[in-house]
């Protein structure tokens, strides 16, 4: 039983998950005049678990082949043969029909196609059509990664105001230095599994170049939302100050030394601003609530 749950706890990525459920959450409390239901909340957040739960699983049973390639994949169930491509799939079907049956009936019909929409992205922009020929696959495919606000809000208001696409493009301008990061202390096994990840292809210090192009642009998002959100106050201005100095700090450090250990800290801290950024947005609108 313990080898089971494992299995399938490698399939389906909570620690991943939990980010897109992170970002869902500011969206549902600035899109209300009032605070959302616990019911409401509880099953935004569970379907948006499973829909992104699903894309995981039908981009391990795509990646079978290629994740048998890679030192850190080789051990994933499917790979290693513990769980069938045909038992993967039809549990990724059974959960992406009840996360969109939940998000309907839950919440409304704008929240289910905007979960969905992420998993065809992830699954068909990223998986199968980007990821194994461009470089910049991230920076397109990332799209997927992006739509927890756009949920958040659709799920309150059904509808999609301004401060859910700056939240959109926020995390749609973080994604790319976040995954080179990875990339950069995991080359070599991209390399043996032949995905043109940036490093591969571009080389580090390139790959440090882009990471610090997008991480100012990045900054420039988390400040626009100030402006684009009336509820943002000096609370999150000041600490968003603070954090945006730490992160473009890491970026230039990273791109003096493009080492594994250096890319691997960016790497764990951009998780943690982005963290963070959510929870200012959240604090400070219940401060000015």
């Amino acid at each position: 039983m313990k080898d089971f749950l494992s299995d399938w706890n490698q399939m389906i990525k909570p620690r991943v998950s939990s980010l897109v459920l992170a970002t869902a959450i500011p969206g549902m409390y600035l899109g209300a005049p009032s605070s959302p239901s616990a019911l409401l909340l509880f099953m935004t957040l569970f379907g948006t678990f499973l829909m992104s739960s699903a894309s995981f699983i039908f981009n391990q049973a795509l990646e079978k082949d290629r994740d048998a390639k890679m030192k850190r994949t080789a051990n994933r169930p499917i790979p290693a043969g513990r769980i069938s491509i045909t038992t993967a799939v039809i549990v990724g079907f059974l959960m992406t029909g009840l996360a969109f049956g939940i998000l309907y009936y839950f919440a409304n019909l704008l929240t289910a196609i905007c979960a969905f929409a992420a998993l065809l992205a992830y699954v068909f922009l990223y998986t199968i059509l980007l990821k194994p020929r461009t470089h910049q696959n991230i920076v397109i495919g990332g799209v997927a990664g992006c739509v927890g606000p756009l949920i958040g809000y659709a799920a309150v208001c059904n509808d999609l105001p301004l401060p859910a696409w700056i939240l959109f493009l926020m995390i749609f301008l973080w994604t790319p230095a976040h995954f080179w990061a990875l990339a950069i202390f995991l080359k070599e096994d991209y390399s043996d599994a032949n995905f043109p990840m940036l490093p591969v292809v571009k080389g580090v210090k390139e790959t440090g170049r882009s990471i610090l192009f997008y991480t100012v642009l990045y900054v420039g998002s988390v400040f626009a939302f100030y402006w684009a959100e009336p509820s943002m106050g000096v609370l999150y201005m000041a600490a968003s100050v603070i954090l945006s100095i730490s992160i473009i700090y890491l970026s230039i450090k990273l791109l003096r030394n493009p080492e594994p250990k250096f890319a691997r800290g960016f790497f764990f801290f951009s998780i943690l601003h982005l963290f963070l950024i959510n929870i200012l947005i959240l604090v400070d609108h219940a401060i000015s609530s």
